[in-house]
């Protein structure tokens, strides 16, 4: 489908909420494609910026103020679209996984690991994202759909997860940085507790599987190309980008040990 404003190709395009017509991810906002209801959204925004500025008053208790923090960083706005998006590339990332050991191990421990990998890396980056106040949603690619479809095969090699990506609105680069930082911070998070939890079950072989398996995610994402997270990273810090491989570079040799 072609972009309504640059005549674009886009496999899976923007749909706009006000105007309804099709748009690429560049043009998606209502101010973007001079969307002929942008009073509407400009209204919309006003309220949304008044009701922050409001519950950010200087006479609001230390209380109030952590609270309200924590309201905001936990809200979710989401779209049926969206939803769709998710539960299709999540199916594909379990079908990776599973893939690994040629779907011969399937528990629900595991499906949980390959799930919880994908879905909590993409979730951090919508939460932040949102809790800095842009619009954020995760959105499929037909190209990353079929890439990591073929990674399923048990037959393929080397396996490759790029269903898609979470599309944000942030122009301070400090913050675009740090939204793309918190997806592989998550992966290593987890895959280092699944491996300090190896000490304390030590027969438990699900445990090593979430250790490398949370590895390997976060390892692809800092390869500093095309549209991962490393490209982003790597152009916003290269010190964070270099110790956040090294991080992920070396849970992956010890999982595997």
């Amino acid at each position: 489908m072609k972009c309504k404003k640059c005549s674009a190709e886009e496999s899976i395009p923007f749909r706009c909420n006000y105007c309804g017509n099709f748009f690429c991810h560049l043009h998606r906002i209502p101010m973007y494609h001079s969307c002929p209801f942008i009073n509407d959204f400009a209204e919309k925004r006003r309220l949304m910026i008044q009701r922050t500025n409001d519950g950010n008053g200087a006479q609001r208790s230390f209380s109030n103020s952590v609270g309200r923090s924590v309201s905001r960083a936990i809200r979710i706005k989401s779209s049926k679209t969206e939803l769709l998006h998710l539960v299709v590339a999540t199916i594909l990332i379990v079908g990776v996984g599973l893939s690994l050991n040629h779907y011969r191990h399937v528990s629900w421990q595991i499906l949980a690991i390959f799930v919880s990998a994908f879905l909590v890396h993409e979730l951090a980056h919508k939460f932040l994202a949102q809790y800095y106040g842009s619009w954020a949603e995760f959105r499929a690619q037909l190209y990353g759909l079929i890439i990591t479809a073929i990674s399923a095969l048990p037959i393929m090699p080397f396996k490759f997860i790029a269903p898609g990506a979470v599309m944000v609105g942030l122009s301070d680069k400090n913050r675009f940085g740090r939204v793309a930082l918190i997806g592989p911070l998550t992966n290593l998070i987890m895959g280092f507790s699944f491996l300090i939890s190896t000490h304390l079950y030590p027969y438990q072989s699900y445990l090593y599987a979430g250790a490398s398996f949370n590895a390997w995610i976060a390892m692809f994402n800092m390869l500093p190309f095309g549209v991962l997270d490393g490209q982003k990273i790597f152009d916003w810090n290269k010190i964070l980008w270099a110790c956040t491989m090294a991080g992920a570079m070396i849970l992956f040799i010890i999982a595997y040990i």
